[in-house]
């Protein structure tokens, strides 16, 4: 009889026979429910949050420029010799504070495109917003983002803290203008609020001002805070580390939408590091209830394990015997949990569940199944299994058959 089928003979006879004891099958019942709830809650959580960080990197790449350049109107050619095929937009950049007529104060950063460069803008969001089926209807007017002179649009979050409406009149201040003595003329601009817009980027949404820059904020083009150059949309994503190295060897400063946004990428993953171990530990601790199981046993079973031995199982065979009783517990747990992890995170792939309510930024549940981490995961799985098996099997080598055979008698 094959040491496989001797083991599976032993666990039904030893462990969930009802004439086994009462204690060890009871613990092992709730060890393989506790390996497989762990197993499957760790799959679920760790591949939705791959889901919805994959969806905040999608609204990146849309909206954020794939690479954004820091250069004097001079260079502007030398910059576009490097990306002919590219969506290249120049931009004016600097930061302000806004003051609304009830004397509420928020700060923002505001971004100047010229005409085409706005159409293009807006075409990115109608192309983000098109895709996700939660924004399917949404404002026509998105479509073309027409700015005249003293007219902005702003986030809707920076809106909502200031308690603007679209036609309000705000005011613009420069933050160098504060320390400005009180002899000299601080400079401000009076603009209108003319729409207010919605990117679910909450680093975008919280800040955000656009303006028309050929015919609005002229009187900051000197700011110590103005940035200028281009911002690129690339056809592929994966030019921009190359084409930045290109520019930084003809002195242009660049910057890539990762470099840019690597502080909310850092926090994405700390957090999904966190939850990973804590929950990689609540399965640790569930498993080790195997180590009970077969401490229980032996402690229970010395005399019929002496028996085998004396029956001529040898002192290896009887230790790969509890070994492979504890793997097939432990290993059923692992693979049921896995198939269960697995099986609801590819539907929740497939098919997102939108649950969640309006008021965040993706009330879909969705999930990114990573086959190479599954696979990852149940090797270190199964090797803690044997281990959690191996060590108290050991126990079995230090049970002298003819002593216990002679106690008995």
């Amino acid at each position: 009889m094959k040491s496989e089928f001797l083991s599976l003979i032993f666990i039904r006879k030893l462990i969930f026979s009802k004439r086994s004891g009462a204690l060890i099958r009871r613990i092992s019942i709730l060890s393989f429910i506790a390996i497989t709830i762990s197993l499957t809650s760790f799959f679920i959580v760790l591949f939705v949050m791959n889901g919805m960080n994959q969806n905040i990197k999608k609204r990146i790449m849309a909206l954020e420029p794939h690479l954004t350049t820091y250069h004097s109107p001079q260079q502007n050619a030398e910059v576009g010799e490097l990306v002919p095929d590219a969506e290249v937009i120049s931009y004016q950049n600097f930061d302000l504070i806004l003051r609304t007529i009830d004397g509420q104060f928020r700060g923002g950063q505001a971004t100047g495109y010229n005409p085409q460069g706005l159409a293009i803008w807006m075409q990115h969001l109608k192309t983000l917003k098109s895709k996700e089926t939660q924004f399917v209807q949404f404002d026509a007017d998105l479509e073309n983002l027409i700015l005249d002179e003293n007219e902005i649009a702003i986030g809707v979050d920076l809106a909502r803290s200031l308690g603007l409406l679209e036609g309000d009149e705000i005011t613009l201040i420069p933050p160098e203008t504060l320390l400005l003595s009180s002899l000299e003329t601080p400079l401000f601009q009076k603009v209108t609020v003319k729409r207010i817009v919605a990117t679910d980027l909450y680093d975008m949404d919280s800040k955000l001002i656009l303006f028309n820059a050929e015919k609005s904020l002229h009187s900051f083009a000197k700011t110590l805070s103005l940035k200028q150059g281009f911002h690129i949309w690339l056809n592929s994503v994966g030019e921009a580390d190359v084409i930045k190295e290109k520019l930084q060897k003809m002195s242009i400063r660049a910057e890539t939408w990762q470099e840019k946004n690597s502080d909310l990428f850092f926090a994405l993953l700390m957090e999904k590091s966190m939850i990973g171990v804590f929950l990689g530990l609540a399965g640790v601790i569930a498993s080790s209830s195997i180590l009970t199981v077969l401490a229980l046993l032996l402690s229970q079973k010395r005399r019929d394990i002496a028996l085998i031995k004396t029956l001529g199982l040898s002192q290896r065979k009887t230790l790969w015997l509890f070994t492979k009783m504890g793997l097939w517990i432990s290993g059923g747990a692992i693979a049921l949990g896995t198939t269960l992890g697995l099986l609801i995170s590819l539907y929740l792939e497939y098919n997102p569940i939108h649950i969640l309510p309006q008021i965040y930024y993706d009330s879909s549940i969705p999930a990114l199944v990573d086959f190479s981490f599954v696979g990852s995961v149940v090797l270190i799985s199964l090797g803690l299994a044997f281990l959690g098996s191996y060590v108290p099997a050991r126990a079995t080598l230090k049970i002298q058959p003819a002593l216990l055979l002679r106690q008995k008698n």
